[in-house]
């Protein structure tokens, strides 16, 4: 079965209810999107100057039997033109007619992973989501993340059609207090965040009723203080810490709202038919939302899974009731606003100024999430270093802090102390 069919199969339903808000597009109008039976898989570009414009593009690009490369122009016109000229040189090429997407993430050396998902990976998810994901009654759910995240894709565009619920495309600036009345005004029920935007909200709504009955927090580590102050800000929320990667489609596990205060900071319990253990502090994952591997890596997809097993790059622990917790990286990724961040990258930039003699980059927890700070030694003042940065990063990579030092700490080896 692929992707299309198992909506179709959902969608049904939905008749004229409406699914897209924005706009008024209907149940009907997305069951009729185009299809075309084509015995050659092609990869297909998706972008849309909004977010309803681009979910629109996905649906109609899976109705058609093509495989679909969601992008956005929001990441750096570097990572765009380079997923764009992937795309385009495999105009002439066959595309194994299985994929159904291929989601392009961050990579160590700057140039995005193209992530191979299956329709029997997204699918499978979805069904490991429904097995443990109730709505309270919902009916409508605000999309405030881009969709070239796979956790917005599945978890929030894919699920919310197969359940008909209502979708808002959240299109303005993130401003908590705009937000907050953005939901009020529309009577959003169900909204899902990193834990950075919910601490942001918590903030600003401080205890106050809302239309939201239910909340999903994912993309980055939830601490145990930030996940207990969300919850007392929004009394009358059930709370859902989830946890997956691109990788696996994502969703790989969840705390339920009844453990959310008593297990703070955990991420709960493999979801579905996800099997999942710990080797060497690593945690690996097995399940049939697996990805295929990376597209035209080899290399890459062995040394990620093995024997089926898809090894995270996440450090984790158990607690004694089989509870699971993220506890950071193996490869020095950061993660900020569910964006993956390689110091060396930003490193690698900071070194083309001429004038920096030395440089480390980190990241810091705070209340709110991560924060990355760079230090570096040179003849550069720091405004003046942030401004030739912009030229060269990614603005999603700029760091939060920008100090100059004297000297940069390093350890017995001669490692830099990224503190």
């Amino acid at each position: 079965m692929t992707l299309w069919q198992y909506l179709k199969e959902k969608i049904k339903y939905y008749d004229n209810k409406i699914a897209f808000a924005n706009s008024g597009i209907t149940y009907k109008d997305i069951y009729s999107f185009y299809e075309k039976n084509t015995e050659k898989n092609s990869l297909e570009l998706c972008e849309g100057a909004t977010k309803e414009e681009l979910a629109v593009n996905i649906l109609k690009c899976i109705a058609s039997g093509k495989t679909a490369v969601p992008v956005t122009r929001e990441y750096g016109e570097k990572n765009y033109d380079y997923v764009r000229k992937i795309v385009s040189d495999t105009n002439n090429k066959e595309i194994d007619p299985d994929l159904a997407f291929v989601m392009f993430t961050s990579g160590t050396g700057g140039k995005p992973k193209g992530v191979m998902l299956t329709h029997k990976n997204i699918i499978s998810n979805l069904e490991y989501i429904n097995s443990y994901f109730d709505t309270n009654g919902a009916e409508t759910i605000c999309i405030g993340r881009p969709l070239v995240h796979i956790a917005v894709l599945t978890g929030e565009l894919l699920f919310a059609l197969c359940h008909g619920k209502k979708i808002y495309f959240y299109e303005e600036s993130f401003m908590p207090r705009r937000m907050l009345s953005y939901f009020e005004k529309n009577k959003i029920e169900i909204f899902c965040a990193t834990p950075t935007l919910y601490a942001i909200l918590s903030s600003e709504n401080k205890g106050k009723k809302t239309t939201l009955k239910t909340g999903v927090i994912s993309g980055e580590i939830l601490q145990a203080t930030t996940a207990i102050r969300i919850a007392n800000s929004f009394p009358d929320v059930k709370f859902y810490s989830v946890y997956g990667l691109t990788e696996h489609s994502p969703r790989v596990s969840a705390l339920l709202p009844c453990d959310f205060i008593r297990k703070a900071g955990s991420v709960g319990k493999p979801i579905g038919d996800v099997n999942i253990k710990i080797v060497g502090g690593e945690l690996a994952v097995k399940s049939d939302s697996v990805m295929l591997g990376y597209y035209n890596d080899i290399e890459r997809t062995t040394a990620k899974i093995n024997g089926g097993w898809l090894y995270t790059g996440d450090r984790a622990r158990f607690d004694s009731e089989g509870y699971l917790y993220i506890e950071g990286r193996n490869d020095g990724m950061l993660i900020r606003s569910g964006i993956n961040i390689y110091p060396e990258e930003i490193e690698n930039a900071v070194r083309k100024c001429g004038e920096v003699t030395d440089c480390v980059v980190y990241g810091e927890k705070n209340e709110k999430g991560t924060i990355i700070r760079l230090k570096y030694t040179g003849n550069i003042d720091e405004s003046e270093l942030r401004k030739r940065l912009v030229h060269l990063l990614n603005r999603n990579v700029i760091p939060d802090k920008i100090e100059k030092v004297t000297i940069i700490a390093r350890t017995a080896s001669g490692k830099k102390k990224r503190i």
